[in-house]
């Protein structure tokens, strides 16, 4: 009988171990620790079903001067991170990455990374692309090319490459903006360099090269990871090729798009279908992908994206329509609702509420639901130029404008 017993026991502590283990791992792969959020979609899971909204508004908990740079704010394990620049007079100044106390925004350390970049056209100088991180280091890019990890407890610098020495890759005019990814451990990034080295994959230990495939200058969206029919796949989505790796590299599938050069990144609709949206026409097209093979379903020019990226939540797309919110069909493109006055701004979704940042600095809560735009307050979170998405993290909403950040709590 004890002989049963302490099997029983032994079965029962391996199975709670297992149990938090697992929780462990889940609370970890839905941390905002990357372009995107969790799953590169712009999409929270955290639950919001407690909060009353007609008597709850955000609680601003810091704001804060950190330098021009459009990155998102990124959270792990109580800490911010993202990229920034400094200048020193018109022509020069650096990049760097940095890291901030979650709760105050105090900062704990920066690193410098590059050179400033700057933008010709006014836009705004400084860094484009959204680092991102694992359990030891955080890896970033620099508008001017310059692929970087570093440690995140300190900042120290792990290894640099130079994408343009390196890979003969070409600056785009508004700077290098692609986000890179984490896959196991691989580092897998847009890199636009010649000798069919668009698309690499780097050991994120030491950025030695795992592999690299086709041609195709630099552009300004990011990779996506997602899984179709069981097969993990890798989407870039450059000039007018939609295309499809492997982990290891190998090609599953192109598709030839009826634009080219988006700005915005693909959005995966489960279980197979991309979308994908442009500022010119055919605004968007939803390609379905069956047995390796990429076919158009619908296209049209009823949502047009030009640099904020969509989110796709229960048979709709939500985002901006050129300067106006938008919701739409998922199975038509038939336009559902529309509502001005944010400019060209950006959303997520945080359980069933769009968070969304006008480019003005206003944050509203708004219903993700068809029926009609229904927005359940709002609040002025940050202002000036605001063109970075919200990112979102245990309960905590983060923004930016050119140069300031700002935490916000809905505890």
């Amino acid at each position: 009988m004890m002989k049963i017993l302490n099997h029983l026991w032994m079965i029962t502590s391996v199975i709670f171990i297992y149990t938090l283990t697992g929780l462990s791992q889940n609370s970890n792969s839905e941390s905002w620790s990357q372009f995107r959020g969790p799953h590169g979609d712009g999409v929270s899971t955290e639950d919001l079903s407690q909060i009353n909204w007609a008597e709850t508004q955000p609680t601003r908990l810091w704001k804060k001067e950190i330098g021009p740079a459009f990155s998102e704010l990124i959270v792990s394990e109580g800490v911010v991170f993202t990229m920034a620049s400094e200048q020193t007079d018109s022509i020069s100044g650096f990049e760097f990455v940095a890291a901030y106390e979650e709760d105050t925004g105090d900062e704990l350390w920066r690193s410098n990374v590059d050179s400033i970049f700057i933008e010709i056209d006014g836009w705004g100088h400084g860094s484009r692309s959204t680092p991102t991180v694992d359990e030891l280091n955080i890896y970033s890019l620099s508008a001017n090319g310059k692929l970087t990890a570093n440690s995140k407890k300190d900042g120290n610098r792990i290894w640099q490459l130079d994408l343009v020495k390196a890979f003969g890759s070409t600056c785009p005019r508004w700077g290098y903006s692609s986000s890179p990814i984490l896959v196991d451990n691989q580092l897998i990034m847009e890199v636009g360099g010649t000798d069919s080295s668009a698309f690499m994959s780097f050991d994120k230990t030491n950025g030695n090269t795992i592999w690299a495939s086709a041609n195709g200058n630099a552009s300004y969206n990011s990779p996506l990871l997602v899984t179709i029919d069981g097969q993990e796949q890798i989407i870039f989505a450059n000039g007018q090729k939609l295309v499809a790796y492997t982990s290891q590299g190998d090609t599953l599938w192109s598709y030839t798009m009826p634009f080219g050069n988006i700005i915005a990144s693909p959005v995966f609709i489960g279980p197979n279908k991309i979308f994908l949206s442009g500022i010119r026409n055919p605004g968007f097209i939803i390609v379905q992908i069956e047995e390796n093979k990429a076919t158009e379903l619908i296209h049209g020019n009823s949502m047009k994206n030009d640099f904020s990226s969509c989110l796709y939540y229960n048979g709709y797309i939500y985002g901006f329509h050129v300067a106006s919110l938008r919701c739409i069909s998922a199975e038509t493109g038939k336009v559902k609702w529309t509502k001005r006055g944010f400019g060209k701004g950006s959303l997520i979704l945080v359980d069933n509420k769009l968070l969304v940042l006008s480019d003005q600095g206003k944050l509203a809560v708004v219903e993700a639901t068809p029926d009609s735009y229904i927005e359940n307050g709002s609040i002025q979170s940050i202002s000036g130029k605001s063109w970075t998405a919200p990112s979102f993290q245990d309960g905590k909403i983060y923004v930016r404008n050119l140069t300031e950040a700002a935490c916000y709590t809905l505890k």
